[in-house]
């Protein structure tokens, strides 16, 4: 069971998670990608997943991708900047909530917390693993912005007449940067003003896991 281990030996654990799911995946699927020339981008969604439960100490929700992410109701977000890069070269990965109701919409400001996972590469090439656990109901910044989001752009997408989805976006610290903010809005005149939300320092946010590939090795913050 996850609850006999202690915070120090979950933490091993998901450094051998990291070694064994995306650094080693990662290799063999390059492997495979010089014979089909097909995308070599792993899906980090549910190992993100993984990761969130061995830090935490609070287990999944269900099995098969069913149920809650995490049996406490808290919501759990990837994004992969590895092997990510579109034909220009950028790299844009984002956390993404989704929504097909206003019931649904709402919830983003009830969950326990919201687990936000980055991987990508620090300044020096290290591929970085880092984790935030945000409260929506605390962090002001955030709440502020999606209640906001919801007013101008949310709720009137859901009330027109064909229904469509809604999706809030945030993007994760820029790759090979120090940042330690999310990002939402692209200032344009049909957008939202952007706008910094401090993950690492900031009520309602804070960082429980580092972790980067030093000379090959898995090693902790």
């Amino acid at each position: 069971m996850l609850s006999d281990y202690t915070l120090e030996e979950r933490r091993g654990l998901a450094c051998d998670l990291i070694r064994e799911q995306i650094i080693d995946q990662r290799l063999k699927l390059h492997e495979w990608r010089k014979l089909t020339f097909q995308p070599a981008q792993i899906d980090t969604g549910y190992i993100g997943q993984h990761l969130v439960s061995l830090i935490s100490g609070i287990i999944g929700g269900g099995f098969r991708g069913k149920g809650d992410d995490l049996a406490d109701g808290s919501e759990v977000k990837s994004a992969n900047f590895l092997d990510s890069e579109d034909a220009k070269g950028a790299v844009a990965p984002r956390w993404n909530f989704q929504c097909n109701d206003e019931e649904g919409m709402k919830s983003f400001l009830k969950y326990p917390s919201i687990f936000l996972v980055s991987i990508d590469l620090t300044y020096e090439g290290n591929q970085r693993f880092r984790i935030w656990q945000v409260d929506p109901r605390v962090h002001v910044a955030l709440n502020t912005r999606y209640h906001e989001w919801m007013d101008l752009l949310g709720r009137p997408k859901l009330q027109s007449e064909d229904r469509p989805g809604v999706n809030f976006q945030l993007f994760p610290p820029r790759n090979k940067s120090k940042d330690t903010y999310a990002r939402h809005g692209n200032g344009r005149s049909n957008g939202f003003p952007k706008l910094q939300l401090e993950l690492d320092n900031a009520e309602g946010s804070s960082k429980i896991f580092h972790a980067e590939v030093i000379n090959n090795k898995v090693t902790m913050e």
